[in-house]
């Protein structure tokens, strides 16, 4: 594992860890990890999913969004446009060091980010969602109710890779994004993964997307998950469909 860091198109540096594949080459596949809103590349399931996906032979990049985690910025200018580019600046870091066929993996709003980001770029060979946001508006409809569940989790002893009030930017720019209508633009293989149970993000954002998206797909309900798949049997069903969702199609 090796730490790197890159710039989006704002000049502000990003920073990631990357993870060699088990063959020792950076030409093979490589995964890009998309972090959720107040997560980070340290996040549980970004660290399982990194390790798990590099001992199965693929390369890994995980690493901050803009205005989370080290990487430059400030949490209140958070946007979907802004992550999308700075997921631009990811996958060019990628293939500027060997990296060829690239899959991507976004949880949460970083889902809504990776669906935005493939519609754009037709070379990406596989996306998998996880508890992805469909309907930007919806989560903006709720973001004082967000804020207490966020204040119930930091007191269970959770930490959170981002913090803060989101600006009047971030509700000005979920305006121009309409992510099912994006997914069906997508040319990869898609995999949308979703808890039933999700407190945060319905579950019927993951059936959205899914209806809209285009073949081959696949969908995954995880039977009373919730949003953050605090589980360990869950995390471990997640972790074992994307392997081997990633290995069929990089």
């Amino acid at each position: 594992m090796e730490k790197v860091s890159f710039y989006n198109s704002l000049r502000q540096r990003l920073y990631g860890y990357f993870h060699q594949a088990a063959q020792g080459s950076n030409s093979g596949p490589t995964v890009i990890l998309c972090h959720g809103m107040m997560s980070a590349k340290e996040g549980t399931k970004q660290t399982a999913l990194a390790r798990g996906l590099e001992e199965s032979g693929l390369s890994v990049l995980r690493f901050d969004f803009s205005f989370c985690g080290e990487s430059e910025g400030i949490f209140q200018e958070i946007t979907f446009t802004q992550e999308v580019d700075d997921l631009r600046s990811a996958v060019k870091w990628v293939r500027q060091n060997g990296g060829k066929a690239i899959g991507l993996f976004g949880s949460s709003m970083g889902g809504g980010v990776a669906v935005l980001y493939a519609k754009e770029d037709p070379s990406i060979k596989a996306l998998v969602t996880l508890a992805a946001v469909a309907h930007p508006m919806r989560l903006a409809e709720r973001m004082e109710e967000l804020k207490q569940r966020m204040r119930q989790w930091k007191e269970e002893g959770n930490h959170f890779g981002a913090e803060g009030e989101v600006g009047e930017r971030f509700f000005q720019d979920i305006k121009h994004h309409n992510i099912p209508a994006a997914i069906s633009k997508v040319a990869a293989p898609i995999l949308v993964i979703h808890g039933q149970a999700d407190e945060v993000v319905d579950v019927q954002e993951a059936y959205d997307l899914y209806e809209n998206a285009s073949e081959p797909k696949a969908l995954k309900i995880i039977l009373e998950g919730d949003h953050r798949i605090t589980r360990p049997e869950d995390l471990q069903d997640v972790l074992q469909t994307t392997v081997a969702f990633f290995k069929q199609h990089l």
